[in-house]
């Protein structure tokens, strides 16, 4: 009988590997297609989002300029306009302070609008124009052009009274090249 057994638990023993062989090898195939379809959906997404960028990305382009236009900065858009310039002499006048004697002493250049002549320089047109800004100047207190907003007024005003002058010199623009106010 012990050889009766022997038989029997070689035979259990026999019949278990298959059984276990059996069942590894049929996972096996299942993993290596999971794999490929895992695989195929990552390279099918990745060129669905190729495509989207590609197609999407004029039109972002396009939307993202009507809300961030392109503007001109300041400076081109002056020199368009100005062709020339002509510096003016340093101006030193007193101020209008009544408490204190202030004084500013400044150099202005005009932007012309067109190339000026020898003879423009030392015309009546720039006399003109120095006397208004001496004038100018003078009615003006420290504190009132020691701002960059007190300047940028000063400026227009300036602007104003040489527009108002005849013609001789076509002013375009008006350039504060030195500034300097004593306290």
């Amino acid at each position: 009988m012990a050889a009766a057994d022997a038989g029997k638990a070689e035979k259990q023993r026999i019949d278990s590997k298959p059984m276990v062989e059996n069942k590894a090898g049929a996972e096996a195939p299942q993993k290596k297609s999971r794999k490929g379809l895992m695989l195929a959906g990552a390279l099918i997404l990745a060129v669905a989002l190729g495509a989207t960028a590609v197609f999407t990305y004029p039109n972002l382009i396009k939307g993202i300029k009507k809300v961030f236009p392109k503007e001109k900065p300041k400076e081109i858009a002056i020199t368009e306009q100005v062709k020339d310039t002509l510096a003016l002499e340093p101006f030193l006048v007193n101020l209008a302070d009544q408490d204190e004697v202030h004084f500013a002493k400044t150099t202005f250049q005009l932007g012309l609008g067109e190339k000026a002549k020898e003879e423009a320089k030392n015309s009546v047109a720039v006399a003109a124009i120095r006397d208004s800004i001496i004038s100018l100047l003078s009615s003006k207190k420290a504190e009132q052009i020691l701002s960059p907003q007190g300047k940028e007024e000063l400026r227009k005003e300036i602007r104003t009274r040489v527009d108002h002058l005849p013609p001789m010199l076509q002013v375009a623009e008006f350039f504060i090249v030195d500034f300097v106010v004593q306290l």
